[in-house]
């Protein structure tokens, strides 16, 4: 499958999940039935950055450039949002938050060099890499949108629609893709990934992103993301896969936890 059928395909999946918790708690049609025209746009614009841009550009640029060159512009993703946080929405954090942050980006970085910091000085960067910036720019833009919408709209009601007009813009640009490519025959296992993609990443996890941005900010979010997601891949693929924990990872560990603590000491 090409990246936007799949990306398609799993916001499809979500926006089944997400509706469905809606109904539930009666929290979807009743608010976007009474938003402004410039809430429905920026409700729109949440599919334009968080699902189209992002995963389009994030796809892309691991076509064009090795993945340790993604991972660690990925992993300045909080310093893109903190940048446009405090520009936009004027947020101000204590200066041991960012510090926080900074600590944390140190022990990413630690652990995708295996400690070896220096050899980021030797990275050659290419097109690949402007389009990993891309996509952070679009993760940030979206984190910054949910915030400004978090004071009038649930975390539910965002999530949904964010995912549903992002499915509505990758149905018409899937088209060319397919044209080449065709609708691929689907095996279980592609049909279970599609679905843990779609309520567990797409679903569960972008209204849990969501709500934490309504409650502590898209700089605080972005952080824990984007700095707690390397301890999880070292610690999942330790146990799934039994491959080793080096004395870096430890390092760089320490590093994230001790970081993440800061930024979340209020």
């Amino acid at each position: 499958m090409g990246p936007l059928l799949i990306t398609l395909l799993r916001y499809a999946i979500a926006g089944l999940f997400l509706q469905g918790l809606g109904i539930i708690k009666g929290d979807i049609g009743p608010r976007i039935a009474q938003a402004t025209e410039r809430d429905k746009i920026y409700l729109f614009l949440l599919g334009t950055f968080g699902v189209v841009g992002y995963h389009y550009f994030f796809f892309s640029s691991l076509r064009h450039t090795v993945v340790a060159n993604s991972a660690i512009i990925n992993a300045f993703n909080p310093v893109v949002t903190g940048f446009l946080a405090a520009a936009i929405l004027k947020e101000k954090l204590a200066a041991r938050n960012y510090v926080g942050g900074a600590i944390a980006i140190i022990g990413v970085l630690i652990l995708l060099t295996n400690g070896n910091l220096v050899s980021l000085l030797q990275l050659q960067f290419n097109r690949g890499d402007l389009l990993m910036l891309c996509a952070v720019v679009c993760w940030a833009i979206y984190s910054i949108l949910l915030r400004h919408l978090g004071k009038r709209y649930s975390g539910l009601a965002m999530s949904y629609y964010g995912g549903l007009f992002g499915a509505l813009q990758l149905s018409f640009l899937v088209i060319p893709e397919l044209r080449q490519t065709g609708f691929p025959e689907l095996s279980t296992a592609a049909m279970l990934g599609l679905l843990y993609m779609g309520i567990g990443a797409s679903g569960i996890g972008y209204l849990l992103f969501t709500m934490s941005t309504q409650r502590i900010g898209p700089t605080k979010s972005t952080s824990i993301v984007y700095s707690g997601v390397p301890i999880w891949v070292a610690l999942l693929a330790w146990l799934f896969f039994q491959e080793p924990v080096t004395p870096w990872m430890l390092v760089s560990m320490c590093f994230i936890l001790v970081g993440l603590k800061t930024i979340l000491k209020r």
